[in-house]
């Protein structure tokens, strides 16, 4: 995706520019927010436990409480760009090959390092013409396909906000780090396929065979749709 970008993707770059990586830009405005009296912001430390949680049950996400209803307009901007990159990618089956990554940025390669990462799943180095994505050696195959996209995110933000991609640190459910999970999760679960899948199925540890990704992720997905 070089050159030009389309307004929409401009606009979710001009939020995340704009926000401080620690809070949503538009958390004081939030229509969602003030229609359900739920905020994903104000609980993104619990998604974020969530989703590394290994003992994970569906009854883990009751605290979810935006049934049935897209997430604020930051998200919905993000899901349009994961779905940008499935259409760009070609992608007609499942699982969602993990290769996708190669495309963010075309202007540089991509290399996968498993690694005996020890705080985090994964990280991010650019070395003259390339990228090098670390991920937790000892993960299971589902959460590395996640953490790869994961770190994805970062990689397009790297270039395409200003000041790039900022943060305060590497905190642990920090804004930022929700988006590039929601980028993971639109990517190897996108919503068409979920819905359809998940009508025949109806079955939390068979549909994250299916797509591969870990059952934290898959569950998480599920709730924020109204699926369960």
């Amino acid at each position: 995706m070089e050159g030009r970008i389309p307004r929409w993707e401009a606009q979710l770059w001009s939020y995340v520019s704009s926000g401080d990586g620690e809070h949503c830009p538009l958390h004081s405005h939030c229509q969602v927010r003030k229609a359900c009296g739920w905020c994903v912001d104000e609980n993104k430390q619990r998604i974020s436990q969530l989703l590394d949680d290994r003992q994970f049950t569906i009854n883990d996400c009751d605290f979810i409480k935006c049934e049935g209803r897209r997430l604020g307009r930051v998200f919905q901007l993000v899901e349009l760009l994961a779905e940008s990159y499935l259409k760009m990618g070609q992608v007609c089956c499942l699982p969602v090959p993990a290769a996708l990554v190669g495309l963010v940025d075309q202007r540089s390669t991509v290399e996968v390092r498993l690694v005996a990462l020890r705080a985090y799943h994964g990280a991010i180095w650019h070395l003259d013409n390339e990228w090098i994505i670390q991920l937790k050696a000892d993960d299971t195959s589902a959460t590395k396909r996640f953490s790869l996209l994961h770190e994805a995110f970062h990689i397009l933000a790297h270039y395409r906000t200003s000041p790039v991609f900022r943060k305060r640190g590497a905190i642990q459910g920090s804004f930022n780090e929700l988006l590039a999970d929601y980028f993971a999760a639109c990517i190897l679960m996108s919503r068409g396929w979920v819905k359809e899948r998940w009508a025949g199925v109806k079955n939390l540890d068979r549909m994250a065979q299916i797509f591969d990704v870990p059952n934290s992720a898959m569950g998480l997905r599920l709730r924020q749709m109204g699926l369960i």
